[in-house]
């Protein structure tokens, strides 16, 4: 009796100290105060481990002192490998997805090249705001009876009418593995892996090259299969592609996590792990990260490797061996970020505003980035083992960032009000290496930028009504800091300018996570994403039947710089947005057609006051129509 009651003491000794980070939450990787129905939720309480509720010390006391007086109810005893049936030692998660596409006008009525401006007149020709038909590059649309200057594949070429073609279709397609490997009730490890990454239906048929292999283009009119992916051969991208890959070690203290993973951070403004069905990036960190709680409040420490530069893999005499580091630290970027705040469980929140009272949360997120030098170019190979060339490339940056970011939920009955807003603050000290024309080498560069993002919601009808309202404003760069070529201060085609070098001596611009969908068209593909402009979003949605519902958006979008934008002018556009969605949660079945226009304003036309007559063009009407389907596993 002595001795069962003994024993049980030391157990107790040993696993109360780790009760509150006894059991995994869902999800993985990076803080996600913005969304406690999935990730992980630092600080939530645990359970208390695998047998559940810990027994009282009385239970003990009770035992029979004789237990062979009652065979039957004695436990069977331990068989090998007990300890593992009772953890599930791998689970797999993720989701299959199509996606089609109906692209109507998304050049906004600009046929110029979508890779360079066309001097034409008395003016510089802007480039479209979003890939064009190649086959209708320079295409004035006017039918001529001859070819002209124009391509003869355009549709007036071909069809010897006054005609355009503005239509893209396209269908792409992914399939995402989430594994994680449990390797005790305290130790796992997790994964991200892409098949078929964003895969185009039809782009690589039997017989296709995209790097010249082929001595003869095979004809694909008699193609009869579709070739895997292979980078190099017949895709940029090989048809695996694996993206994360980290490990969440629970201690009596709190949670350790390494790897490769994915960050997010309140709404996603800023921070955006690309978890939704119909995400396409995701951010990825290289990261050690610490997380607690304490005090009903949860701490984070992260330290992050955002750039290391060149590798032994490239240079040095460790070249092809298949141990390599970091070839020298003085290019490195290095990154420290402390998170904290209060955030209740979906089980806490749910069980608080059932009970009426006011449930406000809130967190920080605080980092802090440098860099001493820097790599002019990207890294190369090295041949003949010419370290030097590096060595000559290194220019000094002297950059120091601080991005302070905050978040606040508030719930109350039926309303739902969260708010994030960040700010880059810093300086780089040189940046005289990557200005290609003089006169923007003007000593060092100031940063000072900051966003807001709001979104509310209130229900009603027994929550089968819902109306929202969405906020958002992004700083942009003042006049002298517009890409004379583009005459954009913000990622056009797809974003792809999001990181460019200023060009000036001050950063101003404030550019959201391509992941956070505002709308269908014009933040989302024209611009890219949210910068030099502010938003208003109202919205309606009703569930019509169990699992099916609709909804209509309403975007209204202003420039705060407008020189920024082609047309020089505070209006960007006004967008309508319309969905038909269907789910079903318990068989993990999605299904959407949604609809968008976009009324394009004088900030996205091209004056002839700017432009020159021959470059005049005022912005046409853009829509969209698009079909989804998934299956989350």
């Amino acid at each position: 009796m002595l001795r069962r009651v003994l024993g049980f003491t030391i157990l107790s000794a040993v696993l109360l100290p780790s009760s509150a980070f006894a059991q995994f939450g869902g999800g993985g990787g990076g803080m996600r105060p913005g969304n406690p129905g999935s990730g992980p939720q630092p600080g939530t309480p645990g359970g208390g481990g695998p047998g559940g509720e810990q027994k009282e010390e009385g239970a003990a006391e009770a035992a029979p002192e004789n237990p062979a007086e009652n065979p039957a109810l004695q436990p069977l005893p331990e068989w090998p490998q007990q300890r593992e049936k009772a953890l599930q030692f791998f689970q797999l998660n993720g989701y299959l997805r199509f996606r089609a596409y109906l692209f109507h006008n998304f050049n906004m009525g600009n046929y110029a090249n979508p890779l360079e401006g066309t001097a034409t007149g008395s003016g510089t020709a802007q480039r479209p705001p979003f890939y064009i038909p190649y086959s209708e590059i320079g295409s004035t649309g006017q039918k001529t009876p001859t070819v002209g200057s124009n391509p003869i594949s355009s549709c007036a070429a071909r069809d010897g009418a006054n005609c355009r073609t503005d239509n893209l279709t396209s269908a792409d397609m992914r399939l995402r593995l989430e594994p994680t490997i449990n390797v005790t009730s305290q130790v796992r490890v997790k994964a991200q892996i892409d098949l078929f990454d964003n895969l185009v239906m039809g782009s690589t048929p039997d017989g296709y090259y995209t790097n010249g292999a082929a001595s003869t283009g095979a004809i694909s009119a008699l193609a009869n299969s579709q070739a895997s992916p292979t980078a190099g051969s017949n895709s940029v991208f090989n048809s695996i592609r694996a993206k994360r890959a980290w490990a969440e070690v629970r201690t009596p203290f709190g949670e350790l996590r390494f790897g490769r993973m994915p960050n997010h951070w309140g709404l996603g403004m800023l921070y955006n792990n690309g978890d939704c069905l119909d995400c396409d990036y995701g951010q990825t960190v290289d990261r050690v990260m610490f997380h607690t709680k304490l005090w009903q409040h949860f701490f984070a420490f992260m330290w992050d490797w955002v750039a290391t530069g060149p590798t032994t893999q490239i240079v040095g005499p460790q070249t092809g061996q298949g141990v390599f580091y970091n070839a020298d630290t003085i290019d490195d970027v290095s990154q420290w970020s402390i998170a904290a705040g209060r955030m209740d469980s979906a089980e806490q929140l749910k069980e608080k505003i059932d009970e009426g009272k006011v449930v406000f949360n809130y967190g920080t997120y605080l980092t802090y980035r440098q860099q001493d030098w820097s790599e002019s170019t990207n890294p190369t190979m090295v041949t003949n083992n010419k370290a030097t060339d590096l060595q000559a490339s290194l220019s000094p940056r002297h950059a120091r960032i601080f991005v302070p970011d905050v978040w606040l939920r508030l719930n109350w009955k039926k309303l739902h009000i969260e708010m994030e807003a960040a700010m880059f603050i810093g300086n780089i000290g040189n940046l005289s290496d990557v200005y290609k024309n003089p006169q923007y080498t003007r000593g060092s560069t100031q940063i000072l930028s900051g966003a807001v993002a709001l979104k509310a919601d209130y229900k009603l009808l027994h929550d089968a009504l819902k109306i929202y309202f969405d906020f958002g404003f992004a700083s942009g760069d003042d006049s002298d800091s517009v890409d004379p070529v583009t005459g954009f201060d913000n990622g056009v085609l797809n974003n792809q300018y999001a990181n460019r070098p200023p060009f000036g001596n001050a950063i101003h611009r404030f550019t959201f996570d391509p992941d956070y969908h505002v709308d269908l068209i014009m933040f989302r593909r024209i611009l890219g994403a949210v910068s030099n402009a502010t938003y208003f979003k109202p919205g309606v949605s009703y569930d019509i039947i169990d699992n099916f519902g609709a909804r209509v958006d309403l975007i209204y979008g202003l420039a705060n710089r407008p020189v920024g934008y082609p047309g020089n002018s505070y209006n960007l556009g006004l967008e309508i947005d319309a969905a038909l969605t269907y789910k079903n949660e318990e068989e993990g079945f999605y299904a959407s057609l949604v609809y968008g226009v976009l009324f394009g304003f004088d900030a996205l036309s091209q004056p002839a006051s700017i432009y020159g007559p021959a470059n005049k063009h005022d912005s046409d009407i853009a829509q969209t129509f698009q079909g989804r389907l998934a299956v989350k596993f």
